[in-house]
């Protein structure tokens, strides 16, 4: 048939799937009918492959244009003009950076912290950036963006130039040309690296010395006039110090993620995601116990915010700096959990227990993959840890919550059934 506006008109839409119907005239041309619209397109060969191109939709184009554009598109095609080729090269030359860095967050599982680090990388250092096509951001762009970023601080430029690094990086497999050559030849971050301009950000070793720690926890004892926010603040500090857990890790803790009557916590979403347990001393325990009989909410450490939980309190933590004297931050409890096994307790821990204590990714070390330390190997070197800290804060420790020859006789029930 010739395709006209009569002719279209008195074809039927198919229930399911698709039917073509060819022009007489002008072969190559035709229009693809569905359920839900008809479609003009054209159709050849192409260095031997068949390529389709869709023109239009019925309605919005007319059978005069369409035929027009279907005149100049199979001229192309004969020429041998990939013209979906071109098309998908033109709209590959136009992603945005922020085009980008959508497609880079889903597909990748990302905490809160993380994602806010990297919205506000996006919000402030590159927030002009933002509609730029990838193609244009070159390497003297990015050199005097990081310069001028490193002057409000350079800890925080390298940070989110490793972010801009990783996103590009991702959008050199992401988006490629029809032969598969990447849409960034290169990633132009490598010019920071290649002329040296990354800062050298000395490691924090900042962290509270035993002799500080009753000060220390004297600042935590819960008063009756403050609030269950203050308090809630206080107990996770300990929290904190006592397990040796990331900070984002302890705060978003949930109440099903705490198991008493086992002595132990799991930590579900950890920067390595591998689930984390844990063994809980005695004291720690019972500070747990009391935190669950007056619990108002699904998390151990709630707050008063959109998360449900304890998220920005860094006034609340200089305000425990300044009742004990003791200068710290709350990743400063995670480095002191560590010092304290490594250097203060009578029997020293292996490398790999305490690799395991503090959820650390085991990387290139082969030998870590074979050593396999369970919770119950764990029990006691945390007992030895709050032993420690306690006898330097002054507290008594608390009666055990788990009976550890119990534990052990278990385990060891567990090794014979083996």
């Amino acid at each position: 048939m010739k395709l006209t506006k009569r002719s279209i008109d008195s074809l039927p839409l198919p229930e399911t799937g698709q039917v073509l119907y060819w022009d007489d005239e002008l072969p190559g041309y035709g229009l693809r009918v569905t359920k839900g619209a008809k479609t003009f397109i054209v159709q050849r060969r192409v260095a031997g492959k068949s390529v389709r191109v869709t023109l239009g939709q019925y309605g919005p184009l007319t059978p005069d244009q369409a035929r027009k554009l279907a005149v100049k598109n199979l001229s192309e095609l004969v020429q041998g003009v990939n013209v979906n080729a071109e098309k998908q090269a033109e709209k590959l030359q136009g992603v945005t950076f922020a085009e980008a860095y959508q497609a880079f967050v889903k597909s990748r599982t990302l905490t809160a912290n993380t994602l806010g680090q990297y919205e506000r990388a996006v919000r402030l250092t590159f927030a002009d950036w933002s509609g730029k096509p990838l193609t244009a951001i070159n390497r003297s762009m990015i050199e005097r963006r990081f310069e001028e970023a490193s002057k409000r601080g350079e800890a925080t430029a390298n940070r989110d130039f490793r972010f801009l690094r990783a996103v590009l990086n991702f959008a050199m497999e992401k988006y490629s040309t029809p032969d598969g050559e990447p849409l960034i030849p290169s990633n132009p971050c490598q010019r920071l690296t290649a002329l040296k301009k990354w800062h050298r950000i000395e490691r924090r070793t900042r962290h509270i010395e035993p002799h500080q720690l009753k000060a220390w926890f004297a600042a935590l004892e819960h008063k009756p006039e403050d609030s269950d926010h203050q308090n809630a603040i206080r107990d996770f500090c300990a929290f904190v110090l006592l397990t040796g857990c990331r900070e984002q890790e302890a705060a978003r803790l949930t109440w099903k993620d705490v198991d008493l009557d086992a002595g132990k916590v799991t930590f579900e979403e950890t920067k390595n995601h591998r689930t984390h347990v844990l063994p809980v001393g005695p004291w720690l325990a019972e500070l747990l116990e009391r935190r669950r009989q007056n619990r108002t909410s699904a998390y151990v450490f709630p707050a008063e915010n959109k998360s449900g939980h304890l998220l920005n309190h860094r006034k609340s933590i200089l305000a425990i700096c300044k009742d004990s004297g003791v200068e710290f931050r709350c990743h400063d409890l995670r480095r002191t959990f560590a010092s304290i096994a490594t250097v203060h307790l009578e029997r020293s821990l292996s490398a790999y227990t305490l690799k395991r204590l503090l959820n650390h990714s085991s990387g290139g070390d082969v030998t870590a993959g074979y050593v396999q330390v369970g919770i119950e190997d764990l029990r006691e070197p945390m007992k030895q840890i709050e032993d420690f800290v306690l006898k330097c804060a002054g507290l008594k420790a608390s009666a055990p919550v788990v009976k550890l020859d119990v534990a052990t006789a278990n385990r060891r029930a567990s090794l014979d059934a083996a």
